[in-house]
């Protein structure tokens, strides 16, 4: 008995120990597998879609590949994440469309040329991948014959309009542009805006243009359009175009110039508009807006009766994604799996459903749109043929720049349709001799580039001088001597200095200073941030004093923002902290509220302000509108639909903000110094007859006026950096007319990838900072008054 319970303990025993080998060779194996697993690397731009269509795709992916892990991840602004990667030469596995400038990245051989892949089995293996896409779509990234993008939601660009009110008023839908603008009168005649286009990205009215003119040239002369061949611009089919684009400005949106891309949309949903240009993300960007029993009708632009091309023909772009080359074949390879998968049926189905969007491969169900979506999907579906429109980043940044500095003023009637077309024409030809002769200056500002190297060199050298005028004599001062005699510490020796300082020193020098002092060689190359460098000496500074118009449009909206501001926020603050200061009633309450705007963030309150400024609907235009009706001034009411965010007005409607943003970051400097100042000289003051408004000018100022010179050297530095408020209030979209170094900066580097251009910039902006503060604080130094 004893024997066979020592067996069946031993037994027990031996099966402990094997099952926890056996755990440990799973944990063992599974750590192996964890090990060997493959990470994909794949960031995509979450505008209107998001990124959970994604990651559920990835998630599916990976089930059927136990080793595989897809990360995908994303927001609106990861762009601005990706450009530093590249730069960087940190790659993704792969990314989608509208993230870098991908041409560059293209003739630097980083991105995968995938027409071999194409030629495969799709995901079903029913046929060849270069199959499953609709017509046009796979044309939008073919350089040089090869294919780089593998496109998956798709986009056509299409007039939306409100089918109820249509056949309420018997409307019907437009074949020719003739036909449109007497549409246009009849939808005026029943008391709504015809049609809303967003003035603060006018990129949209774009597609009118683009309509036009490739209805009159047909495809061969759109590709010479798209590759600026000569005279393409000049062509009087393209002034014909360019008319039509200005024909539309009596029938749009009252304060269209100052409404966003949304605010444009919405405008049609309320009934503010009877009609709308848009893409077909439209549908999806504005899910539960839609008002309920809200028809939504779309057409495809009109024609002429004279033209060439099919009018079937839509306009279309896609959201593609590019695979990178990684030096890693299993990854590049199940990548392009995993971009296969992403365009399966099943997956283009589920897109459908689950985004309320049309996508780029043939296939899908009539039964997965939904009833928002079936107008584009006929349209899709009966369209004969697709022009794709030129991606953004394929577009030469001068062609861009004209672009954007032009549309507006043809669509105002600033200039004519012919003058529109020898504009874009000429600046098609610049383009052309740019790529001929890089190094070219046709130099335009002889007199104001030199007075302002002039000015800054006798800046320089009156600062160095006026420095070493005033450096102290050597040996300790009287002051020193005195802190000697009653034991206090005085001035460290230089060796004791060295190693309070020298560490600090030494990781600031690492991590700023020899970064700053490397980035600065870049405004003596040309570098697109991928490729090779090219030494090009003072050509990037030459362009941007001498040649370009767009330094000088920058140099001025910052000398504005440098001054109106400071003449203004400066004052203010003042009065404010000398009212607390006094404590004057409400003091408290009026801290309080002017201390909040501190609070946010200067992309939180351009966010707020963008609202507060709507032209229809905003707190602005609404509280002038409504005071107008109160006091019965009709010139108040005249700002029910006052365009504050169009570019011409822009600048006067940042004062405001500025105001807001800057008195109570200012007040907390003066009402500091404030307290600081003895009670006892007010007390003085008094007793010799001073009022309080005196007591302020003769005291308060005089015993604050260093603090006062520090808040006008941030509102100085503040005004040459600014960046942030202008590229948001313009939809990342600025004119020339309204950039500032700041967006001039960005822009260069990366919507152009001009490194050493915007380099230079940045080099400039050095400057001008170092020597604007060194010429304030000498110009405005005062002996110290001790209180």
């Amino acid at each position: 008995m004893t024997a066979a319970l020592s067996d069946i303990r031993e037994i027990s025993r031996r099966v402990a120990v094997l099952r926890w080998l056996v755990v440990g060779a799973c944990a063992l194996w599974s750590g192996v597998s964890v090990l060997r697993a493959i990470d994909l690397d794949i960031p995509v731009f979450a505008g209107a879609f998001g990124t959970a269509f994604y990651e559920e795709s990835a998630r599916l992916y990976e089930r059927d590949h136990p080793g595989v892990h897809v990360r995908i991840y994303g927001d609106p602004r990861i762009a601005d994440q990706i450009r530093v990667r590249v730069i960087g030469g940190d790659y993704p596995d792969a990314a989608s469309s509208g993230l870098v400038y991908w041409p560059a990245i293209i003739h630097a051989g980083r991105l995968m040329e995938l027409s071999e892949a194409l030629a495969g089995p799709d995901w079903e293996g029913r046929g060849r991948w270069v199959d499953r896409f609709l017509p046009g779509t796979l044309d939008s990234w073919k350089v040089e014959g090869g294919i780089y993008g593998i496109p998956v939601a798709y986009s056509c660009w299409s007039i939306f309009y409100d089918r109820k009110f249509f056949r309420e008023h018997g409307f019907g839908v437009p074949r020719t542009w003739d036909d449109f603008f007497a549409l246009c009168a009849k939808i005026r005649a029943a008391g709504r805006a015809p049609l809303s286009v967003p003035g603060i990205y006018l990129k949209y009215a774009d597609g009118f243009l683009r309509a036009a003119y490739y209805n009159l040239v047909g495809p061969a002369g759109w590709s010479a359009y798209v590759s600026l061949a000569p005279g393409a611009r000049s062509d009087p089919r393209f002034v014909r175009a360019a008319a039509v684009m200005q024909r539309l400005k009596p029938w749009l949106s009252p304060g269209w110039e100052g409404m966003t891309h949304t605010s444009a949309q919405r405008a049609l949903l309320d009934g503010q508009a009877a009609m709308n240009i848009s893409g077909s993300w439209m549908i999806s960007e504005m899910q539960g807006h839609f008002p309920p029993g809200f028809e939504l009708g779309v057409m495809n632009f009109p024609s002429f009766a004279d033209g060439v091309a099919d009018p079937t023909v839509l306009q279309t772009q896609s959201d593609d994604f590019f695979v990178f080359r990684t030096g890693h074949p299993e990854r590049e390879r199940l990548t392009i799996d995993f971009l296969r998968y992403l365009t399966s049926r099943e997956r283009s189905e589920a897109f459908v459903r689950a985004l309320d969007a049309p996508v780029s491969v043939r296939g899908v169900p009539e039964s997965a749109y939904s009833p928002m979506l079936r107008g584009t999907a006929e349209l899709i579906a009966h369209s004969r043929g697709a022009v794709p429109v030129p991606p953004y980043m394929t577009e030469a940044p001068g062609m861009i720049q004209a672009l954007t500095d032009m549309r507006l003023r043809l669509m105002r009637g600033e200039i004519t349709p012919e003058e529109f077309a020898r504009r874009m024409e000429s600046a098609a030809e610049g383009e052309r001799a740019r790529a001929v002769d890089p190094d070219r200056i046709n130099v335009r500002h002889p007199v104001a580039g030199t007075v302002l190297l002039c000015a800054l060199a006798a800046a320089g050298a009156w600062l160095g001088w006026s420095s070493l005028r005033s450096r102290p004599q050597r040996g300790l001062s009287a002051r020193a001597h005195s802190a000697r005699a009653e034991g206090a510490f005085g001035p460290l020796r230089p060796g004791m200095g060295a190693v309070f300082v020298g560490p600090a020193l030494l990781l600031f020098g690492a991590l700023a200073i020899v970064p700053a002092a490397t980035s600065f060689t870049w405004a003596f190359v040309r570098w697109d941030g991928i490729g090779p460098r090219s030494w090009v000496g003072l050509f990037n500074f030459k362009w941007l004093l001498f040649e370009t118009d767009l330094f000088w449009y920058a140099l001025a909206n910052n000398a504005y923002l440098v001054i109106v501001p400071a003449l203004i926020v400066i004052p203010l603050a003042l009065a404010l902290a000398g009212l607390i200061h006094r404590s004057a009633p409400g003091a408290r309450g009026l801290r309080a509220v002017v201390l909040f705007p501190n609070l946010l963030g200067g992309i939180a309150a351009a966010l707020l302000w963008m609202s507060a400024y709507e032209p229809h609907g905003g707190l602005v235009n609404t509280s002038l509108a409504a005071l107008g009706r109160t006091l019965h001034l009709a010139w108040l009411q005249g700002f029910a639909d006052y365009p504050w965010l169009a570019q011409r007005h822009l600048y006067g409607a940042l004062v405001p903000i500025y105001m807001w943003l800057g008195c109570g970051f200012n007040l907390i400097l003066f009402l500091a110094a404030m307290e600081g100042i003895d009670p006892h000289l007010y007390e003085a003051a008094a007793i010799d007859g001073a009022s309080p408004l005196r007591q302020f000018f003769a005291l308060t100022i005089p015993l604050i006026w260093e603090v006062i010179v520090i808040s006008a050297v941030f509102m100085l530095i503040g005004g040459l950096n600014a960046f942030e408020l202008i590229w948001l209030l313009t939809s990342q979209d600025p004119s020339a007319t309204v950039q500032t170094l700041g967006t001039f900066l960005v822009t260069s580097m990366f919507s152009e990838f001009q490194t050493g251009r915007a380099t230079a910039i940045a080099v400039l902006l050095f400057v001008l900072v170092l020597a604007s503060v060194g010429l304030l604080q000498r110009l405005f130094r005062r002996e110290a008054i001790e209180s």
